[in-house]
């Protein structure tokens, strides 16, 4: 289905859109544990996380119920090895198309990472998705993630 109802998950109540989210066709990356372009890994880390969230979290943070993407492949890459329980992935590239939902580049509504308190310079992208939406419809695998890198540079 590449144009779902734009219907949000009932967990959407919880919390609000950041004003700044809207209809953007940003270019990113994103880690796939399956290897392949499918639901479980296009799967917002809220679900991932069976519903819930740590007590340190703010249930009311937009952030814990989107998708993560990356604009700048070095990210996605260092997010990679930031999880070393995280299962080898591949790495995907594509568009957060908007008939999956809205989405906005995280350092725009949080110019400030509330872990550190320094500015946000990361690509991180949240992307909201719709319900029934497949995102991994608008992506395409990398191969060779280390050889894409290198092509990059040149």
């Amino acid at each position: 289905m590449k144009n779902p109802e734009k219907k949000f998950p009932i967990y959407f109540r919880k919390f609000e859109l950041p004003k700044e989210a809207g209809d953007n066709n940003y270019r990113v990356y994103r880690a796939c544990k399956t290897h392949k372009l499918d639901k479980e890994s296009f799967t917002p880390s809220f679900e991932e996380n069976n519903f819930s969230y740590t007590p340190e979290e703010d249930e009311q943070d937009p952030s814990l119920y989107s998708l993560s993407v990356f604009q700048n492949p070095k990210d996605i890459k260092r997010f990679i090895k930031s999880r070393p329980t995280c299962p080898p992935c591949k790495i995907a590239v594509g568009y957060t198309n908007p008939s999956c939902g809205p989405s906005v580049l995280t350092s725009i509504y949080k110019p400030i990472n509330p872990k550190t308190g320094k500015k946000n310079k990361s690509s991180h992208v949240d992307w909201w998705l719709y319900e029934n939406a497949e995102p991994y419809l608008y992506f395409s695998l990398i191969d060779d993630f280390e050889m894409y890198m290198k092509n990059l540079k040149e």
